[in-house]
């Protein structure tokens, strides 16, 4: 009895692996998205484990997008550390922004160049007592 059917187990298109293909990663593809130039005065401050904004430093801002924002400092952040960021322009009250350190590296004269993922801000009582001595600061 001569049979047509074939013995190899029938494979789906999307189960074929292809030798030639880079293999994948499980890390999302974060998409550099080209931010327009924004120069204002910063003061940033890194939370610390417990979500508590630790000593301010000053900096500027170099770039503004939808999803993140550039700096630059005199101090370098660590990846995936979260930080605060009062935006001070000619407003009498600075902007309070919160973001996730993406990457910081070396810019040169003393300078670290930071970019941060925006995100909402944080409602815990040491975020919101931050932003409130913005409001007193001069």
């Amino acid at each position: 009895m001569g049979s047509s059917l074939s013995s190899k187990p029938f494979r789906r298109r999307s189960d074929r692996t292809d030798p030639d293909a880079s293999p994948r990663s499980s890390e999302p593809v974060r998409a550099q998205k080209p931010g327009i130039p924004f120069k204002a005065e910063i003061d940033m401050a890194e939370l610390d484990e417990r979500g508590r904004p630790g000593p301010m430093w000053a900096g500027r801002a170099c770039e503004l997008s939808r999803s993140q924002i550039v700096v630059t400092s005199r101090r370098m952040c660590y990846e995936g550390r979260e930080a605060m960021i009062a935006v001070h322009l000619v407003d009498d009250r600075p902007v309070a922004l919160f973001g996730k350190v993406l990457r910081s590296e070396y810019d040169g004269d003393g300078l670290y160049k930071t970019t941060l993922a925006l995100a909402p801000l944080p409602e815990t009582d040491a975020v919101v007592a931050w932003i409130g001595k913005l409001a007193t600061r001069t």
